[in-house]
């Protein structure tokens, strides 16, 4: 089920979507100032943008649908999202006719004057806030309705103030993140053009620093504290002062933008193999090339059709697979989404170190110190001999992801297609937190997104990586960097040798 929250300015009808229903909660007394300024958009994907007409027509009818507008957003239920309010079920009628409830969510949102919406039922309207609570005892649950529209009965559906903190987050967002992050959290704010490094673009539901195990969503608790604390070394400021409901909003909004943006990435990847401007004009130029080696040859040969009779026909075909194929590609992107999101949360998820931190002494660090140097870790290719940052992989050419193609500049590039400066360790800033548990963290699941990666499980056993933890906790503070003496485990690089890639 889909609940629509927007502005109060203005309030569309009630419609209707495939077997979700989607309701509007003017939420009046929430004044947002939806109002001033341009209209607010979210920007579509190049890969949208190259969909041909009929394919791009869907994606962007079932992005508004499910998700709408910055000024009239729809919350999805299905999503593992606190959208805010309180939904609640008819579960008797008292002899005054007031109503006895069970309510799903937190009860103190219903009170005098609340705006209640029924879901089904008789009293379903297509005007928002006609109906209101005159009166409601969280004791006993039995509430008591403003108009005499009609008296409700058992097993009917209703929501009070749905949608209320996905509002306040989205109000919070366009304040204070907005001018980076983008709008659609694109992170191609007015000002994110101008800063190094540029602003996480949510959109693909990567998030570097978190607390999870590898290929997992962030927690809730890693977003808060980002936007609580900031992220050292960057243009990410602490918003320490926003209060922690605020605080929960934001996260919230922003956990629903990475949903939307990775919903579209998704369907639109579903359907790009087929649908989009670049496949037709790829597989018509193949087709065309061997048409006339066949030719050449004087074999028998069909003329493949043209690029627009191509486009053409693809939008035939897209007719029939949007009838038969569509609804089933929406239902499995949304459940995928909605089960990673909802396992981040979960207890086995977080990494939690099976040991405790082996103790800070100079055995450890120079246990770390080896594996820091080690072909068990290669450390040093990126970040350096002495941790400063300047690894020889820093001055190579790279392949892009997936791909035979190298970038046009040299050094490590993160998932989003910029420059990624290894962390210059003897600096002590650590973006993602400076605790030692953060620390383990980033080395036994890696930095997502980048090329930073997970040695938990795999190469090393967590007492070894607190021994590594130990010895780049160190490096601040190190009067000479030193390397290690061989003998040690793994293969010691000398200065003048190249290190491995």
């Amino acid at each position: 089920m889909m609940f629509r929250v927007i502005c109060p300015s203005s309030i569309p009808q009630v419609t209707h979507l495939r077997f979700q229903c989607v309701i509007v909660c003017g939420l009046a007394f929430w004044n947002l100032g939806c109002g001033a300024g341009p209209e607010a958009e979210f920007k579509l994907r190049e890969s949208t943008d190259d969909l041909i007409t009929d394919a791009n027509r869907s994606v962007k009818k079932i992005l508004k649908e499910d998700f709408g507008t910055p000024n009239d957003l729809v919350a999805w239920e299905r999503f593992p999202v606190n959208y805010g309010g309180a939904k609640g079920v008819v579960a008797s009628i008292a002899a005054d006719k007031s109503i006895i409830v069970t309510v799903d969510g937190d009860s103190s949102k219903i009170h005098q004057g609340s705006p209640i919406l029924w879901v089904s039922g008789a009293l379903v309207s297509d005007k928002p806030g006609v109906e209101t609570v005159a009166s409601f005892n969280g004791e006993t649950n039995q509430l008591a309705l403003s108009s005499g529209s009609g008296t409700p009965v058992v097993g009917d559906r209703f929501v009070v103030g749905f949608g209320k903190d996905l509002q306040l987050g989205r109000h919070v967002y366009m304040k204070n993140c907005m001018h980076c992050h983008g709008v659609g959290g694109d992170g191609a704010g007015p000002t994110g053009q101008f800063l190094n490094p540029r602003p996480r673009d949510y959109r693909n539901g990567v998030f570097k620093f978190t607390s999870t195990r590898p290929g997992e969503k962030p927690t809730r608790d890693d977003l808060d504290r980002i936007v609580k604390y900031g992220i050292p070394g960057t243009y990410m400021p602490s918003f320490l002062l926003l209060g922690d409901h605020e605080t929960q909003a934001v996260v919230e909004y922003v956990r629903w933008l990475s949903i939307r943006g990775e919903f579209e990435k998704r369907l639109v990847g579903e359907l790009s193999s087929d649908y989009s401007m670049k496949s037709i004009a790829d597989s018509t130029a193949k087709a065309k090339v061997a048409y006339d080696e066949k030719i050449k040859n004087k074999e028998a040969a069909e003329k493949p059709p043209s690029p627009s009779k191509a486009i053409k026909i693809a939008n035939g075909e897209f007719a029939k697979y949007s009838k038969e194929d569509l609804p089933g590609a929406i239902d499995e992107t949304a459940n995928f989404l909605a089960d990673a999101w909802t396992r981040a949360e979960a207890a086995e998820t977080i990494i939690i170190p099976s040991v405790h931190r082996v103790e800070d002494t100079p055995e450890s660090r120079e246990r770390g110190r080896m594996l820091f140097m080690s072909d068990k870790t290669k450390c040093y290719t990126c970040h350096g001999m002495t941790g400063r940052g300047d690894g020889a992989a820093t001055e190579d050419f790279w392949p892009k992801p997936g791909s035979t193609e190298k970038y046009d500049e040299r050094g490590l590039h993160d998932e989003w297609g910029r420059i990624l400066k290894p962390r210059n360790l003897t600096l002590g800033q650590y973006r993602g937190g400076r605790r030692p548990v953060d620390i383990f963290r980033r080395m036994y699941a890696g930095i997502k997104g980048t090329p930073m990666p997970a040695f938990g499980g795999t190469a090393l056993k967590d007492p070894e990586i607190w021994d590594l933890v130990n010895y780049v906790m160190s490096l601040p503070y190190a009067s000479k960097p030193s390397l290690p003496a061989a003998g040690a485990g793994g293969h010691v690089v000398k200065l003048d040798e190249k290190p491995a890639h």
